[in-house]
């Protein structure tokens, strides 16, 4: 089964400059792509599959959305970055909004 397959929910490219946290240090990451309860960020700092993490990025709407998860998977990116997947957790009602305002947005640019 694929990874498609396997998702609940599909996913939207999102080009946008996010701030990752893991274990308390914040670094720059950029947003590939995002669904409803998940995303893909590139970066260049160090992340390990299982960790506790946070990824807040600019609202549309005027200040930050911050949803924590879980790394589901880290892979190789160009240069020294990587690829890291997460799994959103209790995402709060507002994140979860600005989540839909991401995807209904890349809809629209496609």
């Amino acid at each position: 089964m694929s990874g498609a397959e396997r998702r609940k929910h599909p996913r939207v490219v999102v080009e946008l400059p996010v701030r990752l946290t893991v274990e308390g240090t914040a670094a720059p990451a950029r947003l590939h792509d995002i669904c409803r309860d998940a995303a893909l960020v590139e970066t260049h700092h160090r992340c390990l599959v299982g960790t506790r993490v946070s990824m807040a990025w600019s609202s549309s709407r005027g200040g930050m959305v911050e949803v924590a998860g879980t790394v589901l998977r880290v892979s190789s990116a160009e240069g020294d970055a990587r690829r890291v997947a997460i799994l959103f957790a209790d995402v709060a009602p507002a994140a979860a909004t600005a989540i839909e305002l991401l995807l209904e947005h890349a809809g629209e640019a496609r």
